[in-house]
Formats: C-alpha cells, structure tokens, sequence
C-alpha cells in the first residue's frame, strides 16, 4: 500500500513538471518587425506522458528580444524564418507587461507566455572569429564591418555618408 501511494505521489509529480516549460531552442516561422513579435516553433518533442510525445505546436504573437531601448537606441538585424532562437517561458503571463492590465489567470511556465532571443547560432560565424581574435565589437554584414576594440574603430567595406561629417584633429590617407 506504502509503494502504491508512492507511485501516485512520483506519477502526480512527474506530471505536472511535464507542464513546466523554462527554456527551449525554436524556429522563427515567422516576424512582424512593426509589433517586434515572431511566430515560433519549439525543437523538440513535448512529454504528454510516459508513452506520448507530441511536436510542440507554434506558438504566435512571441515578443523578440533585440538590444535596443525603448527610445530606438541599440542594434537592429534582421530577422527571417528559418532562424533559430531561445525562447524563455515566462513565470508569469505577459499581459501586465504587454498591455498594463493585471492578468486575469493563473498560468506559470506555460508556451503562451514565452520570450525569444534572437540569434541563436548552431555554428560560429566570421564576425564571432574576428571579435575573438581581435576582442573587440564587430558588427557587420556580408564582407562589410565595423569593428571597435581598444586600439580605436575600424571600417572595412564601402562607406556612405548621407549627412555632414565633421572632424577634429588630424585626418590622414593610408594606402
């Protein structure tokens, strides 16, 4: 009877961790740059028991995570189907930061309150190369960058300026 009441206590809680999500690789499907929001679809199989497993479903409307500031200040990249990300399941429904009413359920950890970090690379990239092996900041895009590091700021690629450009101090050619 003792091992019975066991099982039941490890079956119930297996069950519900079953339901806990936290973190999981997914794909872009889809994103919408005017909302900052992606549609996505978690890798991977959901544990619905010991028997079944299911492929997670997409889940839509995601906020993207993208270093910049409310005011526009950061790094803006594109950002396409086919891309992979973190997502991060929120412990708490989102609806208090999205729209600044109190959330009227009670879901924790649960898909529809999941956050993507974008850029979440399979592999090491040339830019990821060059900012190791140089330690410095390097944005780029195709053969064109820009890399800041300690020994001042670099631009390799065509330079395009719609604007003034002012200078002080001294301003040299090097061949």
């Amino acid at each position: 009877m003792i091992q019975e009441f066991t099982q039941a206590v490890e079956d119930s809680i297996r069950s519900m961790i079953n339901d806990i999500h936290t973190a999981i690789p997914a794909e872009i499907m889809s994103f919408n740059p005017e909302k900052a929001v992606a549609t996505v679809k978690p890798l991977g199989k959901c544990r619905i028991s010991d028997e079944v497993m299911l492929d997670y479903p997409q889940i839509s409307d995601v906020p993207v995570v993208i270093p910049m500031s409310s005011e526009g200040v950061g790094i803006a990249f594109p950002i396409k189907k086919g891309d992979s990300c973190l997502l991060i399941i929120s412990e708490i429904e989102l609806d208090k930061w999205r729209t600044g009413s109190d959330s009227q359920g009670t879901i924790r950890f649960d898909l529809t309150s999941a956050i993507a970090i974008a850029g979440m690379l399979k592999k090491g990239s040339h830019l990821l190369f060059k900012s190791s092996k140089s330690n410095a900041v390097v944005i780029g895009a195709a053969h064109n960058n820009i890399s800041i590091s300690s020994s001042g700021i670099e631009i390799n690629g065509s330079v395009k300026v719609n604007g003034t450009i002012k200078a002080t101090g001294t301003i040299t050619e090097k061949s």
